[in-house]
């Protein structure tokens, strides 16, 4: 008589496993070998002595593998950060998901609602990226995907596409004023120091770009962002049978524990924040690890300075949003055609990523926005 084993029995034995290691290890020493397991992609400052270590916001110092490891087994809900053209992001997230174990629920930032219904559980990785159209989705290239895809058909987990449509994040920012209320909501959940630190980011990320309501429409689309995904992860929780474990692979600014995901989950949540290291910047004080439960340092991909590398994107996204609120408002785009030289903002800001510091609201940079608090 051959034995079967269905993928109930399969769920209940996962949580068993997972139960029997709940209780609180004691945090393990540092990996003295930083390279045994890994040959990385990326070359920027490989020999940095916080390259391959782990730092532990409780223990407040470095730790093992083991440590990090042990800590999934605690934790409802695993959220997996990365910069997501960083092949060794995706390499960890991959090597983390195998400790997670079988049948476990993962849900891509990089999947969204209209990739519901085509993308299911017992695809292989080829399957997932011809059913979601990834070629066409503007996300980084599949294959940097791929193991952390492989990892979840041969553990037969389920694959969920948890960000909103394109259509349903435009329709919201059209009408900001329809839906001030409930972002509103949605941002009460953050702390105030994570709102604060939320604009300065956006701020510094479009790099001097946006106006002041540009960045609360930012805010908000972020906020949704989060809180459509929390909900999502939840209700499949809610469908599935007790003992599912969970996972979501997104950007690091969204699984960061003063502005990201935690803020809106209702289970216990652990934060894994894969961060590159720069140069020169050997304490973790440097990289503000309170963001994080974790955070695994890895090379650099390159020294790029977004500002310049998305120059053109960011002054295209400007002069769009600045449109469309003329258009709101009936204001005819050649009469608020600006003068040659005028209304640039502050764009003399536009240094290096890791030097720019945001600059306050600046007035009157989209011409006929008005002035914003």
């Amino acid at each position: 008589m051959r034995l079967r084993i269905n993928r109930l029995s399969l769920i209940g034995l996962s949580a068993l496993v997972w139960n029997a290691c709940t209780s609180t290890p004691k945090h393990s020493k540092p990996d003295n070998d930083r390279r045994m397991m890994y040959a990385w992609k990326a070359s920027l400052d490989a020999e940095h002595p916080m390259v391959g270590k782990i730092w532990s916001r409780q223990a407040n110092d470095f730790v093992g593998r083991t440590d990090l490891f042990g800590a999934l087994a605690a934790h409802d809900v695993v959220l997996l950060g990365e910069r997501h053209d960083h092949p060794d992001h995706h390499r960890l997230q991959a090597q983390i998901l195998e400790q997670v174990g079988p049948l476990a629920l993962v849900g891509f930032e990089m999947l969204d609602e209209q990739d519901e219904s085509s993308v299911t559980a017992g695809m292989s990785a080829d399957q997932i990226a011809k059913a979601s159209e990834w070629a066409q989705s503007g996300w980084p290239n599949f294959e940097l995907y791929r193991p952390i895809f492989d990892v979840v058909n041969r553990l037969r987990m389920t694959p969920l596409a948890i960000h909103p449509s394109r259509q349903r994040l435009m329709s919201r920012a059209r009408q900001p004023d329809k839906f001030a209320e409930e972002n509103a909501k949605y941002l009460s959940r953050l702390p105030k120091q994570g709102v604060a630190k939320l604009r300065a980011d956006i701020d510094r990320g479009h790099c001097g770009n946006a106006a002041g309501a540009m960045i609360d429409m930012m805010v908000g689309a972020q906020v949704f962002k989060d809180h459509w995904m929390a909900s999502q992860m939840t209700s499949a929780l809610e469908r599935e049978q007790a003992g599912r474990r969970a996972v979501v692979i997104a950007g690091n600014g969204h699984v960061r524990r003063d502005y990201g995901l935690p803020n809106h989950l209702r289970q216990k949540t652990l934060s894994i924040g894969l961060i590159e290291v720069q140069r020169n910047q050997t304490n973790p004080a440097n990289y503000a690890p309170e963001r994080f439960d974790y955070i695994w340092f890895t090379p650099r991909l390159d020294d790029e300075d977004p500002c310049e590398k998305y120059k053109k994107a960011l002054e295209k996204m400007k002069e769009k949003y600045r449109q469309m609120r003329l258009k709101e408002r009936g204001v005819s785009l050649l009469e608020a055609t600006p003068k040659s030289g005028a209304c640039q903002g502050d764009a003399s800001k536009k240094s290096t990523m890791s030097e720019y510091k945001p600059p306050s609201v600046e007035r009157g940079m989209l011409c006929a926005e008005p002035a914003t608090p």
